[in-house]
């Protein structure tokens, strides 16, 4: 498998440090606010990639951080509410959002305000290696004894706007960083040998990474805004007390989804909710919308793409539909298109395995659903269709979670019938309640001149 490294910007075999394992951390959100399809389209990402490599028989070991202590939050909780209720809120709405989209749990879910002794012993070693500073206000990390930096994000040290990240004008070097921020009044802080505080943003990746993944790791991502200051950061921090390689052997970073080829974000107030969302399509329609476009270019979201996404996704899981059918019911033809049917699903993983081009694996998924539904298959290419969509669903998780029998198509006829007959009657009453109801259900009447024909809608 070959995949795209940020660090060396060039396309890389994978090969992880342990066979057949890999551990892979995924910056996750910090809690004082609601996150917003942007954030979405990272994390399903990451839960595609994830379930690609388990796929691939890979045992994953799969870390989400929650941010649950920072400036923000405490700015949001104000004096009129506890930071921790803030926290708890939009935690727990991360979590819904991961549920609602399918988005398999992590391996471990750490939260900061769980972990201070681990960030605390290792700013102690950053300390006692003399990579960190005191000021008034805190420690901080000296980047200067990290010859490398910038490695990562090939960031201009010499432009005057680093200084403006924390903009503190007796630091050593602009580009210093916090890694512990001593008490404020009225703030929360733990104890540490260093003085009372809490810890800055960067600290807590590197040194909850080490806690579950150990020193050096295979994977770490997130999305392409982090890239700098938040993961050079953590490069710096991390790397500079290991004694050979690298602290990360894979970087991936996802691009930004625009609005109106602008980056979405909460500061700008262009976001979309995910509640309007999952108003109006379901959860596999916005997982199929977001990996339509190669992970590592921009997405500009407007609805009417993702009414287009919509249509594409119908195509397909009408196509598993009518597998589905002819399974059930035994209709096979006499159509052999098993080859076919391999080869297409081979060439959808072929283009996985290559940077993870899921535009060109949508073509051939395409090609397979229009083969289920323009043929009359015989039992050997149904049986391998159906075995192929199960397969992509696994990876992609793009099937709806209900299928419809036989016996539920018969009774959703049956009312659809009925209310036709209450129509006549000008019961509309009678006639919406059963409209209402099959609609509730994911079913759609259409009324057509030879009578109501009922579509089950995915």
């Amino acid at each position: 498998m070959k995949l795209f490294n940020t660090l060396s910007r060039e396309i890389e075999d994978f090969k992880p440090i342990q066979s057949g394992k890999v551990g892979m951390y995924v910056c996750g959100p910090t809690t004082y606010d609601k996150s917003h399809i942007g954030h979405a389209r990272t994390y399903v990402f990451f839960d595609f990639f994830r379930r690609f490599l388990e796929f691939k028989k890979f045992d994953v070991n799969f870390i989400i951080n929650l941010t649950d202590i920072d400036d923000k939050i405490i700015k949001k909780a104000g004096k009129n509410q506890e930071w921790q209720t803030v926290t708890d809120i939009y935690s727990r709405y991360f979590i819904w959002m991961l549920e609602k989209l399918r988005i398999k749990m992590p391996t471990t879910f750490p939260r900061v305000t769980n972990h201070m002794q681990e960030i605390i012993e290792f700013i102690q070693e950053l300390l006692d290696e003399k990579k960190v500073y005191t000021l008034d206000d805190g420690l901080y990390f000296d980047t200067s004894t990290f010859k490398e930096y910038g490695k990562l994000s090939k960031v201009n040290l010499s432009d005057k706007n680093i200084s403006k990240i924390e903009n503190v004008k007796e630091k050593r070097n602009p580009a210093d960083f916090a890694v512990w921020k001593f008490k404020k009044k009225d703030e929360p802080y733990w104890f540490a040998p260093f003085g009372e505080g809490r810890p800055g943003w960067h600290i807590e990746c590197s040194a909850m990474s080490k806690r579950y993944l150990g020193e050096q790791f295979d994977i770490h991502g997130g999305g392409m805004d982090l890239i700098f200051p938040h993961h050079e950061n953590e490069l710096a921090q991390s790397e500079c007390l290991l004694k050979k390689g690298n602290w990360v052997n894979h970087w991936m970073h996802v691009a930004y989804l625009t609005i109106d080829k602008t980056k979405m974000s909460k500061s700008l107030k262009n976001f979309i909710g995910m509640e309007e969302l999952f108003d109006v399509y379901s959860p596999e329609v916005i997982r199929f919308y977001l990996l339509s476009a190669h992970y590592r270019t921009q997405l500009d979201f407007t609805y009417d793409k993702l009414k287009k996404a919509k249509e594409q996704w119908e195509k397909i899981i009408r196509a598993w539909y009518t597998v589905l059918q002819r399974m059930e019911n035994k209709t096979f033809g006499g159509d052999d298109l098993s080859k076919e049917i391999l080869h297409e699903f081979d060439h959808v993983i072929e283009a996985l395995e290559n940077d993870l081009k899921t535009p060109i694996a949508y073509k051939y998924i395409n090609f397979m659903a229009a083969m289920a539904l323009s043929n009359d298959l015989d039992e050997t290419s149904t049986k391998y269709a159906k075995q192929a969509f199960e397969k992509l669903d696994a990876i992609f998780a793009f099937l709806p979670k209900k299928s419809w029998t036989k016996k539920e198509g018969i009774l959703a006829q049956s009312l659809a019938d009925m209310r036709e007959q209450f129509r006549e009657l000008k019961r509309f009453d009678l006639s919406d309640k059963i409209r209402d109801k099959l609609t509730e259900q994911g079913i759609k009447i259409e009324d057509t001149k030879g009578g109501p024909k009922v579509k089950f809608e995915v």
